[in-house]
């Protein structure tokens, strides 16, 4: 009996520890909005989908959270929102969502009042939703502000940090600009507020990277590994693609990845070598070059179970370069070297009518699209495919507007 009454306990335990996160409604989106509205609160609606990480980890260890759930548990009406299934694609188009996660807060009338996006630590998400509860806070009002010309300090700081949360890039870079603009590079170097810097992206050529890049050893310090890294070699990166793109020849571009190399030593950067001819190439309109190097890179690889892939990749490119798809003689040998590999069952049936379903979507020929991009879609779902990707569906409407 005693043994049964712990087993019982150890149950209620669970459950209540399960239960101290957010509690989520399980009707439909009006029927949450109704209830908004009646208890004079806003929605809080996580934009989700199966297949995206940081969603996961947001659910499962952040959500989950006792302190987050007090919060959001007393001041909104929560709501999760798969927005590749039932009303959540419609949702998504009339919000705006176009990355995941996105949290929206929505008030009674249905209108998006605040917005946070990708993953974050629980702090911040409480963060987030005390903005959206203050009128003030809100990044409409924010962004009105700063749009009538308010550039006080420290509502350039507020600002900067709700524009950080929605991952709006291009505001990022202008607002930080604009502080550091006002005050000092050197007063952001520091733990707390490194994100001023980060979120500037300053060229290459600027003198605030030159500065950056001769307080290496104190911004590795001060910066997490994902910042520092996006702050050198992304810049390195953007100033590398820019130089593959303007130079007369590759030696010139391999003399400038040395170069670089010397300058911050990092393996990325030798690595690329590689890729960067092919901006060459495009940009000096050596179409065939770039067409035969990455058939003999590709064709490296057949037999591997990454070959089918890795033809996959180079047939977005193509399709998606204006220049290489214009070549009749790339587009030909493309589609024949597709129709190779969707002829064999085993390996390559369903990324082969994947690549087929395009070439003919670019050819303007529907019929052929269609059937097979229905081939893909039954096959890769038997196969446990993820057929609710966005780009999945992107396809799939693409082919019926033909």
């Amino acid at each position: 009996m005693k043994k049964a009454v712990l087993i019982v306990l150890a149950v209620f335990a669970v459950g209540q520890l399960f239960a101290q996160g957010i509690e989520f409604e399980h009707g439909t989106f009006n029927e949450a909005l109704a209830k908004a509205k009646k208890e004079n609160k806003l929605i809080f609606m996580d934009c989700y989908t199966t297949w995206c990480g940081p969603c996961k980890h947001l659910a499962k260890n952040i959500f989950t959270q006792k302190e987050v759930g007090d919060f959001y548990n007393q001041n909104f009406v929560n709501v999760k929102m798969d927005c590749e299934k039932g009303e959540g694609p419609a949702l998504a188009k009339k919000y705006g969502v176009s990355s995941y996660p996105t949290l929206l807060f929505i008030d009674g009338e249905g209108n998006a009042v605040h917005k946070l996006v990708g993953g974050m630590p629980a702090e911040e998400l409480i963060a987030g939703g005390k903005a959206a509860l203050d009128p003030s806070m809100r990044i409409g009002t924010l962004r009105a502000k700063y749009e009538e010309g308010n550039r006080e300090l420290d509502f350039l700081m507020t600002y900067l940090k709700a524009v950080k949360a929605q991952y709006d890039r291009e505001s990022m870079q202008e607002v930080s600009r604009e502080i550091i603009k006002q005050t000092s590079l050197e007063k952001y170097m520091n733990q707390e507020s490194f994100f001023v810097i980060s979120s500037a992206n300053f060229a290459y050529e600027s003198t605030e990277f030159k500065y950056l890049l001769d307080s290496k050893e104190k911004v590795k310090e001060i910066a997490d590994d994902y910042s520092y890294s996006m702050l050198f070699v992304g810049t390195y990166m953007a100033h590398l693609k820019q130089f593959a793109m303007t130079c007369k020849s590759q030696e010139e571009l391999n003399d400038e990845i040395d170069r670089c190399y010397v300058e911050f030593p990092n393996e990325y950067l030798q690595s690329t070598k590689g890729s960067l001819k092919y901006d060459f190439y495009i940009a000096n309109n050596q179409v065939d070059s770039w067409y035969s190097e990455k058939i003999n890179e590709v064709e490296a690889l057949k037999g591997d179970e990454q070959y089918v892939y890795q033809v996959h990749s180079m047939c977005d490119q193509i399709l998606n370069t204006p220049k290489l798809v214009g070549s009749k003689k790339i587009l030909k040998d493309l589609t024949e070297r597709v129709e190779v590999i969707t002829a064999d069952k085993e390996t390559g049936l369903i990324m082969g009518n994947l690549m087929l379903a395009k070439i003919h979507l670019y050819n303007k020929e529907k019929e052929k699209a269609q059937e097979c991009f229905d081939i893909f879609f039954a096959e890769n779902g038997k196969a446990g495919g993820n057929n609710t990707h966005p780009s999945v569906g992107n396809l799939r409407t693409a082919i019926a507007a033909l």
